[in-house]
């Protein structure tokens, strides 16, 4: 007898991008990478006419979302201070009020020279071979 196939459609993984999958009714806040000091567009269904506009950190709460497959997901948002209502894209939200600094690359430590209890350096023997 062979196997049953699964019945549902299959669910593909997240991908390693850096932007956030967010639920309904979440509260996020408006991010302007690489402008901390700018502002976002608030755009219609389509994306492309302008409703009105988010500043960076300003707190919102998710309505809806639709993803737009290599063209990315699209929230809907609603500002709660002014009511404000648009269409965003994943990469201007964040979870987190302030966003995290962005990490330095690490360089490995570099061996010291201990010359200071033995006036020899690392790896020097301390008697003369014969």
């Amino acid at each position: 007898m062979a196997p049953i196939p699964p019945r549902g459609r299959s669910v593909g993984r997240p991908s390693g991008s850096s932007t956030p999958v967010l639920a309904v009714g979440q509260h996020v806040f408006v991010n302007c990478p690489g402008d901390r000091t700018g502002s976002v567009v608030l755009t219609d269904t389509s994306g492309q006419v302008p409703s009105s506009s988010l500043a960076d950190g300003v707190e919102v709460e998710v309505l809806e979302w639709r993803p737009r497959g290599a063209g990315g997901t699209r929230y809907r948002v609603r500002a709660g201070r002014d009511g404000a209502d648009g269409w965003l894209h994943a990469s201007n939200l964040r979870t987190v009020l302030v966003p995290p600094p962005a990490a330095e690359p690490r360089t490995p430590p570099q061996p010291a020279a201990d010359t200071a209890s033995t006036g020899r350096r690392f790896g020097q023997r301390s008697w003369p071979q014969r």
